[in-house]
């Protein structure tokens, strides 16, 4: 058996994935499936440092203001949202690309990263003895996403199965996850294809045409076009515009 990415698979690789399958189906909300989400890795993975981060697009989440977190996440959060989610590693454009094809992925995976996730890296994580990151991303109702991660503090970094594994539970995850009541939709996805909204999520996440014609392999000719389009349909006149609405929607979300 293989995982979505080619690579052969245990049985206790799957037997590890049904098992967080079936405890997480008893969920009936969003907010109850994060919680049982991360009881879940770590009986399954002994993973004890945790996040699940919520946003109306992909970069918005890492500025999630209610994070589930665990372990010793949690009593770093505050300068974390403070000070570094701008330059936290999967944030980066490489790491939006490479979880398009394949829903987890680790942060050794991920090659010459920007001089400010670096710092991020050495500054951040590994002075608060966190020396190994990785990243599940879920699409949730709506288009929102879903950002789940995983962090090591004794030098028990997630195997290469381990993350193949994880991203066949994205996937089923992610099924699930559309099918929880009470996601409110952004309205402006409601005028908008799912090939534009990919490119309009780049695009309120301050993403460059040069940029977003690399992570969706598309010509920058393309992209320009997409875009234009994207703000007639929208109706506003440029880029600020358009992420001031993905804005204003995201806190009528956060107040409802």
């Amino acid at each position: 058996m293989r995982g979505g990415d080619g690579m052969a698979l245990s049985a206790q690789d799957y037997d590890r994935v049904f098992s967080i399958l079936d405890y997480c189906s008893t969920a009936k909300t969003l907010d109850e499936l994060k919680r049982l989400l991360m009881v879940a890795l770590y009986e399954n993975y002994r993973c004890p440092n945790t996040t699940f981060l919520v946003g109306p697009t992909f970069t918005t989440a890492f500025a999630d203001p209610n994070p589930v977190t665990t372990g010793r996440i949690t009593p770093i959060l505050d300068e974390y949202q403070a000070r570094w989610y701008l330059d936290d590693v999967f944030a980066t454009a490489q790491s939006r690309a490479t979880l398009l094809s394949s829903p987890a992925i680790a942060h050794t995976q991920l090659a010459n990263v920007p001089s400010q996730s670096a710092t991020y890296l050495r500054d951040f994580l590994y002075r608060k003895r966190l020396y190994s990151a990785s990243v599940m991303h879920l699409e949730l109702a709506h288009g929102v996403h879903g950002l789940v991660g995983i962090f090591d503090s004794e030098g028990k970094d997630l195997s290469a199965s381990d993350i193949a594994g994880l991203g066949i539970l994205g996937r089923q995850l992610s099924l699930f996850c559309q099918t929880l009541p009470g996601q409110r939709s952004p309205s402006w996805r409601e005028k908008l294809t799912p090939r534009q909204i990919d490119l309009a999520e780049l695009l309120a996440d301050g993403h460059t045409n040069d940029e977003i014609a690399v992570i969706l392999s598309l010509s920058p000719d393309t992209v320009k076009k997409y875009v234009s389009r994207i703000l007639a349909l929208v109706h506003v006149r440029n880029r600020a515009e358009f992420v001031k609405l993905v804005y204003e929607h995201k806190l009528a979300d956060q107040r409802a």
